[in-house]
C-alpha cells in the first residue's frame, strides 16, 4: 500500500498527465471553434466537454474510483468541479473578448491570442484546486478502507 507522500507524488503526477491529455483536446476544440467564429462562451463549453469526459475517465482510475455503487456521486461532484471551473472560465474568457476587440478590433489573431490566453490561464490557476477537490471530496474511497 502506498501511503503518505508517495501517495500523493502519484496521484499528482498522474493528475498531471491526465490534465495534460484534457488540456490538449479542450485547447484544440476551443481554438477551433473560436477561430471558426463562435462566441467565447460556446467554444468554453465545446472544449469542456471535449476534455471533461478524457478526464474525468484517467483520475478515476487514477484514484481507483468507488465501483459502480459509487459512479453516480463521483460524477455529481466531479461534475460540480467541472462545471464551476467551466464558468469561470466563461467568464474570463467573455470578459477577455470584450478587452481584445477594443484593444485589436480589426486583428482577429491578436483576439484570438487574447482570448484563448484567459481560457488556459483560468485552467492553469484551477489545477492545484481542482487537485485537492478530486482528492478530498470526489474519489473518497482509500485503499485501506476497502481492506477493512
Amino acid at each position: 500500500m502506498i501511503t503518505g507522500r508517495a501517495r500523493y507524488w502519484r496521484l499528482i503526477s498522474r493528475f498531471a498527465a491526465a490534465s495534460v491529455v484534457a488540456t490538449g483536446i479542450s485547447q484544440l476544440v476551443f481554438l477551433l471553434s473560436y477561430s471558426l467564429g463562435a462566441t467565447p462562451v460556446v467554444s468554453t463549453v465545446l472544449a469542456w466537454l471535449a476534455g471533461a469526459i478524457p478526464n474525468f475517465t484517467l483520475n478515476r482510475r487514477t484514484w481507483g474510483g468507488g465501483g459502480h455503487d459509487a459512479l453516480r456521486g463521483e460524477l455529481l461532484r466531479y461534475g460540480a468541479i467541472s462545471v464551476g471551473t467551466a464558468l469561470l472560465a466563461a467568464g474570463a474568457t467573455h470578459l477577455a473578448e470584450i478587452a481584445a476587440t477594443s484593444a485589436f478590433p480589426d486583428t482577429r489573431p491578436a483576439q484570438v491570442a487574447v482570448v484563448w490566453g484567459a481560457f488556459i490561464g483560468t485552467y492553469a490557476v484551477m489545477f492545484a484546486v481542482k487537485f485537492v477537490l478530486i482528492d478530498k471530496l470526489v474519489f473518497t474511497r482509500r485503499p485501506q478502507q476497502d481492506a477493512r
